[in-house]
């Protein structure tokens, strides 16, 4: 999905600039202090700059910038907050700055506004540098503090929601997801579920839908792997994939359960086998969760990152054969999910219009009647088991694996369309 160099993503007359004063301007800084990488970020009262018209409250922060040798340097930053109706005032700008002289320390100083800054108060800012280096001084206005927004939309949609169109609501969700590892509310879910055909969404972004909805229950009524292109899908999966440790160690670390992070790859890996060939999905998958820049994982690693997903799909699709199948007679587990029972309705999350409606909820122990044929084609006797339930996913049978899988979601997947059709034809 192409990405587009000046998203609309905010809507500039929706955020109350002229109410952002006091706390609610602090408030604002702090989160968009949080979003630009700060470290030890401190929301300070009675600090040394701080003005009676503030509160008195300044921020500090720390944060970490490159240097030679692998290195990184320390810089302590000073925010004082200066809410206005008008211009503010020099006097207040110079007192900041005198005060931050205080401090050895300090390497930044932030002056920031709902306003502006006359330029007498700017022109007097440039000489006092060109005379003292450090700290170096910053005057946010409302013009700056408003670009800034624009570049983190997460910040705009916690404390302005109303001021970020469709598109800045979307990529917020996605850098919370991918930066905080929180999901999407289904009532976004669905008006990004509306505007699919005219919006154009990053492959990280709808990643994020895809987990969320699984974090939410169910992507039965907005499968979004079905709505979007071979070549889209090919992406998601590649991002996905390669991103698999940082979101296993991600959901770890925030004490989340990863379940919906591995049924979202797995219904990812479903959706490729319908669109690709077993054998390349299988030698992109083992490839993509198997080495990096030339490095192959240990195997226990690459166990770690691919059985999981394949492992998953396995189970679904165990369930759903087995779910009219006079041979294997077995309990479901993988479709059974607080928020109802999938099995009726698995094969919609391939249907790129979804289901209008949720899922209902019911359950059943693993008996094979070895005189019965099997209804997908596989050749079965009473020596040969149903190759769905008999293989074990292994490092080394990932591509026989994924064969079966696709060979078992083909059939199914055009036996319930075709149900599907012959009921809505129904009189």
């Amino acid at each position: 999905m192409a990405h587009d160099p000046d998203p609309p993503w905010l809507l500039p007359a929706e955020i109350p600039f002229a109410d952002l004063k006091a706390r609610d301007l602090e408030e604002c800084v702090y989160w968009l202090l949080d979003a630009l990488g700060a470290k030890d970020l401190e929301w300070r009262l009675g600090g040394a700059g701080g003005g009676a018209a503030d509160g008195g409250r300044d921020l500090e922060a720390v944060f970490y910038t490159p240097a030679p040798g692998d290195d990184l340097d320390r810089q302590s930053w000073w925010v004082e907050c200066k809410g206005r109706s008008g211009t503010v005032e020099p006097e207040a700008v110079k007192t900041a700055v005198n005060n931050a002289m205080a401090r050895a320390d300090l390497d930044v100083l932030v002056i920031a506004t709902n306003t502006t800054f006359s330029n007498p108060t700017r022109d007097w800012v440039a000489e006092w540098q060109r005379n003292h280096p450090r700290p170096r001084v910053r005057l946010w206005d409302q013009t700056v503090l408003e670009r800034q927004l624009s570049r983190h939309p997460q910040v705009v949609m916690r404390l302005f929601a109303k001021a970020l169109s469709l598109e800045g609501r979307a990529k917020a969700v996605e850098e919370r997801f991918w930066g905080r590892f929180e999901y999407a509310t289904p009532g976004s879910l669905a008006d990004f579920w509306v505007a699919r055909e005219t919006m154009s969404f990053e492959a990280l972004g709808v990643f994020a839908f895809i987990a969320s909805e699984f974090a939410g229950g169910s992507i039965t009524q907005r499968p979004w792997a079905a709505a979007t292109t071979a070549e889209g899908l090919a992406g998601i999966l590649q991002l996905a994939l390669l991103n698999t440790p940082y979101l296993m160690v991600r959901s770890q670390k925030n004490g989340q359960d990863s379940e919906p992070i591995v049924r979202a790859l797995a219904y990812l890996l479903l959706a490729a086998l319908q669109a690709f060939d077993p054998q390349d999905v299988a030698d992109h998958v083992t490839r993509l969760t198997g080495e990096r820049d030339g490095a192959v994982f240990p195997d226990h690693v690459r166990e770690v990152l691919l059985l999981p997903l394949v492992r998953q799909l396995q189970s679904e699709l165990q369930d759903v054969c087995s779910s009219d199948c006079k041979r294997m007679l077995t309990t479901r587990r993988a479709l059974r999910t607080e928020s109802g029972d999938e099995l009726e309705t698995y094969w919609r999350r391939l249907s790129p219009d979804g289901l209008a409606k949720p899922d209902e909820p019911e359950r059943s122990l693993r008996l094979e009647k070895l005189s019965e044929p099997c209804i997908v084609g596989f050749p079965v006797d009473k020596d040969v088991s149903c190759p769905l339930f008999e293989m074990e996913a292994s490092l080394d049978n990932i591509a026989p694996l994924l064969t079966v899988l696709a060979r078992v979601s083909w059939f199914r997947k055009d036996q319930a369309f075709a149900q599907w059709a012959a009921k809505e034809a129904a009189p």
